[in-house]
């Protein structure tokens, strides 16, 4: 294949097609056998513009889309920098082709890592045209002013971008030996006209009127329909395969069967349904899928009996012999991403002279990952392969792998044909790869005056970022010694005690594990938040001024998260008489973005069930780009929120998984959700550290504290029953 430059490619496709482009790309490679984690520097990044002669913008879209609407942000940023409208920025999803890779789309990274880079190449872009513009004017370069569109002069001489930009092929370079020009998305003093605004999410349109945007969206000619038998866990292996009377129904064209690899490829969806319920699978498992395994696995306490847990990720003159004011374990269940979008991916073999031998359509957070475990898969050279990203309708750290997508490359290439594979619900819940158990305990000690003077919190947890089938075999070992980021997330408190100490020990579950929402965020802080609103009510104090003091002044934007909610949740007056309680709750995401959370909940006797009536919830995420879409992002975690506090549960047993849809794995419906009121505290001078995940981690145990207040019984599991907390006293604390 011949090899082209960065600028010799992006003339021959065609973007260069006239007009004025800016080349701002990585020169840094992914680690072929792990998620891809390059995020853009000063130096190196991910946008590339360009003026077209028409005088709009054209910019691809650096994050994949799953309802998260950053690419929108992204674009304000360009919009601000270079002084032009929204709707004159077409966005394009880039193919793996198209760009260097792009970091997966996860962590609520994507304003916190992109916001600046791309604000540098628009900028870049800006002062490459003024340049022009003053030759043009035959004016020095100081006496350019901006201009909407455009620039002028101080005499009011006016130049657009249409005039500067004509049919041929201009493409700048960016120099990261000069300093970056002036960035306005940043510029506390300036003026904004697009950053702080509450713009439309970019192809809102095209979702509400049913257009096709995703992958199951995609038909093509002489197209097939697959399916592949998924495994109640990756490392089991196939036992025995009963195919009899498969190769007769109407429509069948192929049984593909490769090692424990047993899929069907047929020439209607019907004919898939009916030879999928035909075969007959019996698997060899490694461990017992039920839930008394997964709880042997994390009891935290027959643990402690043995000594210290195998990991430390805090000790500060830790005592162990102290009189414990708080002493209690906290359990969390499995839970699942449970995306309304079953995953679908399409694959294409391309014969003869083309550039590229594999196409591989899918929604996706992390295109390029997929792009090279194909590679791995098929043996072919990354370059002959391409992936066309898809918009997702949800992900939340599920769709990384290359799953669904190696479904449709396995049997296209057995069928030499292009094959449409479309998960179905069940297979979505049994390949799921979700959010471990744990059980943590949490022991607090106060000194004489009330404040904290010991903290010890142990934990058991399954694995996250290093969990089973994430990593090659071969690698996992020598990762498994340092510490798994997702067990460790949220686990070291915010509040100050002079002895203290966080330990914590990862398992192998017998289910799959993987990336979810939050990553161990949310039930770290169930446990801790928990803990402290259990001291600030035996010792009868404010739980907010008491969370507060303990902060010692060391996390003011938290202090000032809680001070806000607080606020906000008085202008609703909690009814009075029994049932009804509230409970606060505050955290952080990496300590770079802060959020407090109240909820107003009602235990209902009568009907026996537990309702969140109203939550309220301030959230810092430094500079807010556009407003109604944190509020979304908000939303988003407060529905999830009441989920993971009250109704979801993964069901395993019998060596299988039992949860196969929304009747058996509740997630939260309409009438379910409370009333809310959300306050984005906007922080011009900080750039932008994410919302997609954040106030989860306080909307949790925001819940479960208001069931306290509402109760008297202190929730100790999740989720919250209304059995668990029916008796009016504290025997269970």
């Amino acid at each position: 294949m011949v090899k082209l430059s960065r600028r010799g490619f992006l003339i021959s496709t065609g973007w260069v097609a006239g007009g004025v482009t800016l080349i701002y790309s990585l020169r840094n490679r992914a680690i072929a056998t792990a998620p891809t984690i390059i995020f853009p520097d000063e130096a190196s990044g991910a946008a590339w513009l360009q003026i077209r002669p028409d005088g709009s913008c054209r910019m691809f879209f650096s994050r994949q889309d799953m309802g998260q609407n950053a690419n929108t942000g992204l674009a304000q940023i360009v919009a601000e920098e270079l002084n032009i409208e929204m709707k004159d920025i077409e966005g394009i999803l880039p193919t793996t082709s198209d760009v260097p890779p792009l970091a997966v789309t996860a962590g609520s990274m994507s304003l916190t890592a992109f916001s600046r880079p791309t604000a540098i190449a628009a900028a870049t872009l800006r002062e490459s045209l003024r340049s022009r513009a003053a030759v043009a004017l035959s004016k020095p370069l100081s006496a350019v002013l901006d201009d909407r569109g455009g620039f002028r002069t101080a005499e009011g001489h006016t130049i657009s971008y249409v005039q500067l930009v004509d049919s041929a092929n201009v493409i700048v370079d960016f120099d990261d030996n000069q300093p970056a020009p002036a960035l306005y998305t940043f510029d506390t003093t300036r003026a904004k006209n697009q950053i702080g605004q509450g713009v439309k999410p970019l192809g809102i349109r095209q979702l509400v009127t049913g257009d096709k945007v995703f992958a199951s969206d995609i038909s093509m000619k002489e197209i097939l329909y697959g399916r592949v038998i998924q495994p109640p866990v990756r490392n089991a292996l196939l036992a025995d395969l009963d195919t009899a009377g498969v190769a007769e129904i109407p429509g069948v064209v192929q049984i593909v069967h490769q090692d424990d690899f047993i899929g069907v490829v047929c020439k209607t969806p019907s004919a898939v349904d009916a030879a999928i319920a035909q075969i007959n699978v019996t698997w060899d498992l490694k461990q017992p899928i039920n839930q008394r395994e997964i709880d042997r696995l994390i009891d935290v306490d027959k643990a402690m009996v043995n000594g210290d847990l195998e990991h430390t990720l805090l000790d500060q003159a830790h005592r162990k012999d102290v009189d414990w004011e708080i002493d209690l374990r906290f359990d969390v269940q499995v839970q699942t991403h449970a995306q309304q979008e079953p995953r679908t991916a399409i694959a294409r073999f391309n014969e003869g002279n083309t550039d590229h031998k594999l196409e591989i359509w899918t929604g996706t957070q992390d295109a390029w990952a997929i792009k090279r475990s194909a590679s791995r898969d098929t043996g072919l050279p990354e370059e002959d392969i391409v992936v066309h990203p898809q918009r997702m309708g949800g992900g939340f750290g599920g769709r990384e792998y290359y799953e669904v997508e190696r479904d449709a490359v396995r049997l296209t290439r057995a069928v030499k044909r292009p094959v449409k594979v479309q998960w179905t619900r069940r297979d979505e819940f049994t390949a799921s790869r979700s959010r471990p158990a744990s059980a943590q305990r949490v022991r607090i000690a106060t000194d004489s005056e009330g404040n904290l003077s010991d903290w010890w919190h142990s934990y058991i947890s399954g694995y996250v970022t290093l969990a089973r089938e994430r990593l090659p075999g071969w690698l996992l070992p020598m990762m498994r010694l340092g510490e798994d980021s997702g067990v460790v997330k949220g686990a070291v408190p915010h509040y100050s005690a002079p002895h203290q100490r966080v330990e914590y020990q990862d398992v192998d579950f017998p289910i799959d594990l993987g990336v979810w929402r939050s990553l161990n965020g949310a039930p770290a802080l169930f446990a801790i938040e928990s803990a402290m609103d259990e001291l600030a009510v035996r010792r009868g104090a404010d739980p907010v001024d008491y969370k507060i003091a303990q902060m010692k002044g060391a996390h003011p934007r938290l202090e000032n998260c809680l001070e806000e909610v607080r606020k906000i949740s008085k202008r609703r007056p909690l009814p009075k008489g029994k049932g009804y309680g509230r409970g606060f709750a505050c955290g952080s995401y990496d300590g770079r973005c802060f959020v407090a959370v109240s909820a107003d909940v009602y235990v209902d006797d009568a009907t026996r069930q537990i309702k969140v009536e109203h939550m309220s919830c301030a959230q810092d995420v430094g500079l807010a780009i556009n407003p109604d879409q944190l509020r979304a992002q908000v939303e988003s975690n407060m529905a999830w929120s009441v989920g993971m506090a009250l109704l979801e549960k993964f069901e395993v047993a019998n060596d299988s998984i039992q949860s196969a849809n929304f009747d058996d794995y509740r997630i939260p419906r309409m009438t379910d959700m409370p009333s809310l009121t959300i306050s984005i505290i906007d922080q011009p001078s900080i750039p932008p550290t994410g919302a997609g995940e954040v106030a989860l981690v306080a909307g949790v145990p925001a819940i479960a504290n208001a069931v306290r207040h509402a109760s008297g019984v202190r929730p100790l599991q999740l989720p919250i029953s209304y059995e668990a907390v029916s008796a009016n006293d504290l025997e269970n604390i």
